[in-house]
């Protein structure tokens, strides 16, 4: 029960903040069209492209080097999912923004509201099971996540993934298929 309350904590953080970088990349890069809008969002893809050891391997090396009071804690292993995990977030965000007619945010602006007023009264609710979708996905990826939280989890600190992979290294299977 442990090592499940440990997982579901670090997965709502790390989707969490995951879900509030990805907003205004997702937005951007829905509602633009710009070089600075591809640009970010080409960014943020990045993750999708390393597999969970090298970006752990690099969170390590970055950590050790740049911060090491933050090695082996878990705001370093939630940077690191950050990382992994910003592209499905930012692909999600973006479909659920580009879902909505750009005409309704056209109607509120001429009915006198501005673009902020406009996007938490329109675009916003609109987007918001999108945006959950999202954060939902980021979760359960956290979650299932092997090689970066064996490389970054905290000392001590065990989830499902480490757990399971403890029990099977030692051909335990038994304990392991709960």
């Amino acid at each position: 029960f442990e090592a499940t309350w440990t997982t579901a904590g670090v997965s709502a953080v790390a989707a969490l903040v995951t879900i509030l970088l990805a907003l205004p990349i997702g937005v951007l890069a829905a509602r633009s069209r710009g070089p600075v809008a591809r640009a970010t969002e080409a960014v943020a893809q990045i993750g999708f492209a390393l597999p969970g050891i090298t970006v752990g391997l690099a969170v390590v090396f970055v950590g050790i080097r740049l911060v090491p009071d933050l090695y082996q804690r878990t705001p370093m292993l939630v940077f690191g999912y950050v990382v992994l995990f910003l592209p499905l977030a930012v692909g999600v965000v973006r479909s659920a923004v580009d879902a909505i007619p750009t005409a309704l945010e056209d109607a509120s602006e001429s009915l006198g509201s501005g673009r902020v007023r406009t996007f938490l009264r329109v675009v916003a609710p609109l987007a918001m099971p999108g945006v959950l979708a999202g954060a939902s996905l980021v979760f359960l990826s956290v979650a299932k996540e092997l090689p970066a939280t064996l490389l970054l989890r905290p000392t001590g600190t065990q989830t499902l993934a480490s757990a399971m992979w403890s029990h099977t290294e030692m051909a335990a299977y038994s304990q392991a298929a709960p």
